[in-house]
C-alpha cells in the first residue's frame, strides 16, 4: 500500500526535504527546501483538495465523491482555504520603482521639443521608434 510520508514515523514531527536529485544526470542538491503550502496542509485537507480539484470545484460532485452533505463539503472547503491563508503570507503591495528607461527617454524627447532643440516631426518619429522597442 502506497503511503504518504510527511511525518516522522518515530515521533510524528514534520519531515523536511533536504536533498533533491535529477533522475537523468543524477545531479544532487543538498539544503533545506520548504514544501509548498499545499504540502503543509494536514493530510485530511490535502485529500479533500485533491477530490475538490478532481471534481473541478463542483461542490455537488465533491458531495457525492466523499459521501457527505453539502454543508460538510462547504465547511471542509472553508477550513482548507483558512489553513492555506494561514500558511501563505498575504501578497505584498507592488514596489514603487523608478520610471523605466523608455519613460525617461519619452520625457527627454518631449523636453527637447519644449526647449526647441528638436522639432515636432523628429520627436514624433523618435517616440514611434521608442514605442516599438520600449
Amino acid at each position: 500500500m502506497k503511503r504518504d510520508v510527511n511525518q516522522c514515523p518515530v515521533c510524528d514531527a514534520a519531515l523536511q526535504v533536504t536533498e533533491l536529485s535529477c533522475t537523468r544526470c543524477e545531479t544532487r542538491l543538498v539544503g533545506v527546501f520548504p514544501p509548498p503550502p499545499l504540502a503543509r496542509l494536514p493530510l485530511e485537507q490535502q485529500r479533500f483538495v485533491e477530490v475538490f480539484l478532481r471534481c473541478r470545484g463542483v461542490l455537488r460532485d465533491v458531495e457525492r465523491a466523499l459521501g457527505v452533505s453539502y454543508p460538510t463539503v462547504r465547511a471542509r472547503l472553508d477550513a482548507a482555504v483558512d489553513a492555506l491563508e494561514d500558511l501563505t503570507p498575504p501578497p505584498s503591495p507592488p514596489e514603487t520603482t523608478r520610471p523605466d528607461r523608455a519613460e525617461e527617454k519619452r520625457k527627454e524627447i518631449l523636453q527637447a521639443v519644449a526647449e526647441g532643440r528638436t522639432d515636432a516631426a523628429e520627436a514624433a518619429l523618435a517616440l514611434r521608434r521608442l514605442g516599438q522597442t520600449g
